[in-house]
């Protein structure tokens, strides 16, 4: 009997495995003022996460909309997303972190609704007791910014006293 109730259990969650791997949730709004659908999904297998979302106003039945997504590996991280309004203007943004030997790099690009470009530079170093990061931005093509930021934490004891 035992034996069986094992077997049984063991097959179940072999079976449940593969569902488990991905989970999606949606969220519906139907307010007053404006309808809304939200769905979002985990992919436990390829580290991603997507976001849809749908908006309709109930005043002109104007539609608006999201989307985003972000998937880590072993080398980063990268992040997508892309909006529209109600009038049907689009903004995007792409980031991207790479690991590298000694702290990482990274990169991104945000375009307004405008269609002004703002870029983003970024490298960071670890440190025994931290890092340091330099960072610069431009928005279409000229300069806007750039910093240095040194980030510093005290050392962990190991062992017992």
């Amino acid at each position: 009997m035992k034996t069986s109730t094992v077997l049984v259990l063991a097959a179940a969650s072999l079976v449940a495995t593969p569902a488990a791997a991905q989970q999606t949730r949606t969220v519906t709004v139907d307010a007053p003022r404006y309808d809304a659908t939200q769905t979002s999904t985990y992919d436990r297998d390829t580290h991603t996460v997507t976001r849809e979302t749908d908006l309709t106003r109930a005043s002109d039945g104007a539609m608006a909309s999201s989307s985003f997504e972000r998937q880590r590996t072993d080398e980063g991280v990268t992040r997508d997303r892309t909006s529209t309004d109600f009038a049907g203007r689009e903004s995007s943004t792409s980031y991207e972190r790479r690991r590298t030997e000694g702290g990482w790099e990274s990169e991104g690009q945000h375009v307004r609704r405008d269609g002004v470009v703002a870029d983003y530079q970024g490298q960071g170093t670890r440190t025994d007791t931290g890092y340091i990061a330099h960072q610069s931005r431009s928005v279409d093509g000229r300069p806007a910014g750039s910093r240095t930021v040194e980030r510093s934490r005290p050392l962990r004891r190991t062992g017992r006293r």
